[in-house]
Parts: structure tokens; sequence; C-alpha cells
């Protein structure tokens, strides 16, 4: 088979699901086909969180900084063009591209070209809230895209209806097992005493994670169960989202609850965490496919999720491996982090029921359907 160079071009490298599935991926079409991979992001490498593997090629273009007002749109019009030149560089026989903004980039910097262009998209586009212009590019460029690659049908049927497009194949996200650690670490010790049972909630501090909705679940839960503790393990990824954050410990404080409900920050050991926990729990608005819930199945944890928009449905068997709360119903979400607390023999039913993500989801299975999609574009 001639070598063929794959293109995967997405914003960055921090710590977010489709950075590691980019950083996933790549190593695994460098590995085990014969393919030459080269990623390129729209960021630089300062704050990159996942690391390449040596035989692929990084382009970091460095051109991610934001800008206001008018020249918002000409920081744009140099994205296209400081892509569209990465490209022309770089030759690639397909371009994979991940996540709206970078998509809308990607089709507008190939247009007239024969370039073979994958759209992935990692979230549920009919909630994620994007400037209005990349909305309106999004559904005028999208049925250009050769494929597009979703997570669940959901997220496909909401595309072929929004955006005019045809050619779709669902491929879920898949677990590498056992976890990966990156740096920082941070150790339960530091934050738990040995007796002490653990509550656990990991993401991006953003509005979509739902966080203040999770903590509006808990505040009359805790004071009844001294020995219990919620951690929310995550960062803000952009300065605007500081004042999330500030706005969560706020609450945290007004809930008098400072002493059981800690926000530590990130996790590169976020294994151990999973390890340590007796109930995590996703409060997400929506998503895509999340990561955390399938690593936190996966690793044995008695799961409680909003059954929002998209992904967790496809995992949670109610009541059988988790519990699927009706969306956003914070008062379900209380009963329901309460009925678990109370009861640790059906915690350790829904974990061991929930392991059996480890082989459906298995990283060979999933990373081979990928390959199975890039081959029938060569």
């Amino acid at each position: 088979m001639q070598e063929k160079k794959i293109m995967i071009f997405l914003g960055s490298l921090t710590s977010g699901g489709a950075e590691r599935v980019a950083s996933v991926l790549s190593k695994y079409l460098v590995d085990q086909t014969n393919y030459k991979v080269v990623v390129v992001t729209l960021d630089g490498t300062e704050r990159d969180f996942y690391t390449l593997d040596n035989k692929v090629k990084r382009v970091a273009m460095d051109v991610a900084h934001e800008t206001k007002g008018f020249s918002k749109y000409f920081s744009n019009i140099k994205r296209v063009l400081s892509f569209r030149k990465v490209v022309k560089e770089e030759n690639p026989d397909i371009i994979l591209v991940m996540m709206t903004r970078y998509a809308v980039i990607a089709l507008i910097a190939t247009i007239f070209s024969n370039m073979r262009v994958i759209v992935s998209e990692r979230n549920y586009p009919g909630k994620r809230k994007n400037h209005r212009m990349w909305d309106f590019l999004r559904k005028y460029t999208y049925r250009f895209a050769d494929l597009h690659v979703v997570q669940t049908k959901k997220i496909a049927d909401w595309l072929e209806k929004n955006t005019f497009s045809k050619n779709f194949k669902i491929v879920p996200n898949s677990i590498s097992w056992p976890l990966p650690n990156y740096e920082p670490t941070l150790e339960p010790s530091d934050y738990l005493d040995d007796k002490d049972k653990l509550i656990l909630a990991v993401g991006t501090i953003k509005e979509q994670k739902g966080f203040d909705l999770l903590l509006d679940a808990v505040k009359d839960i805790l004071p009844a169960y001294p020995g219990w503790k919620l951690i929310i393990i995550g960062e803000e990824k952009k300065d605007s989202n500081e004042k999330l954050r500030q706005k969560l410990e706020r609450k945290i404080v007004q809930s008098g609850l400072s002493e059981q409900i800690l926000m530590p920050g990130r996790a590169g050991n976020i294994g151990v965490w999973y390890n340590r926990a007796d109930i995590f729990v996703l409060s997400s608005r929506f998503e895509g496919f999340p990561n955390v819930l399938l690593e936190a199945m996966s690793s044995g944890c008695a799961c409680i999720s909003f059954d929002c928009d998209t992904g967790p449905s496809d995992m949670i068997d109610n009541y059988k491996n988790g519990i699927l709360v009706p969306d956003g119903d914070i008062k379900e979400m209380e009963t329901a982090i309460q009925f678990l607390i109370q009861n640790p023999k059906r915690r350790e039913v829904f974990g061991r029921e929930a392991m059996k993500m480890r082989t459906k989801y298995s990283e060979e299975n999933i990373l081979e359907q990928w390959v199975e999609v890039l081959n029938s574009f060569m």
C-alpha cells in the first residue's frame, strides 16, 4: 500500500475530548497503518496537555489569539489563509477536522480544490453555543464536506436537518485502558481522609458541564452526610471562564459547604480519582459522547448522569449499570445521589456492570472503525 498522509486539524491539544481523540488516533495510525499523520492546531504549544507520538508531525499555527470588534473578522480571514498555506505545504490526501469553527475554516480554505475533508463534530450542535457567524457559516459550508463522522445518531439527524449534509458515519469515543497519566498530578489523600466518601465530577469549568446544577443538587444532601465530599476536577480553558469558576466558588461558600465541596483544579492522574470515587456524577447540559462518563464507568464507578443530548443514554442502561436522570431535573438528581449514598450494595452492582464499557468501547474496536472510515477514502 502506498503511503498516504492524513492531516488532523483542531484548535489545540488542551485537555478536552476532541484533543484526546486527536492524540490517540494519530498514534494508532502511525503505529498500526501505513499512514503519515500531521496534526495541525490553530493554537500554539504553550497550553498543550496531550502529547503526540514522535512519529506524528505537529504544526502549531499559533493564530488562535482572540480579538474584538471588527478586527475579529480579519483575524478569521488570517486563520483561513494560514491554514490554506499549511495544506498546500503538507499536501495531505485527507483532512480530518474536529469541531465547528475549525471545520468551517477548513472547508472555506479548501474551497475550489479537490481536497477531501472529513468533519467530526464532538458535541451536540443543537445546544452548543457558537458565535452566530460560525452557526451561519456551518449551515452553508457543512454540505461540502465529503463525510461527517459523528458520535451518535441524534447528532447526524441534527446536521442532516440543519446543514443539509448527507454522508454520515457513527463512531463513538473509545476508552484507553488502563487510563494514561499526565501532568499535573493531584493526590486524593491531599483532599480526603481515609474514611471520607467521594462524589466525583470531572470536566472543564464551563457552563456546558452544569456544575452549577450539581451544586444545587447536593446543597441539601451533604449537610446530612458529613462523611461525604463532592470534588470537582477540572480547570477553565479561557480567561472568560474564570468568572464562572469564581461564581461556583461563591456558590459553595454561600451554601456553607466549603469543607465538603472542593475544586482543586486539573488532574492528569484522573484514574486514581475514579478508583477513589464512590459515586460519579455527570451534570452536563449537553455533550457529544462524554469521555469522562465512559472513563468513570470503565473504572467501575457507580454513575449518575442527566439524560442530556447526547451520549449518556448510549452508555447507561437505567438502573442496571447506572442512573439516568431526566435532563436538567435538579430534584431528581438530588434523589438519585441520595439513593446511591444510602445504598452501597447498589453502588457495587452498578460499578460491576459499568466496567463492561471497557470491552464495548475499547480503543482497539473504536480505532479500527476510524481506520475503516479513512480507508474508504483512500
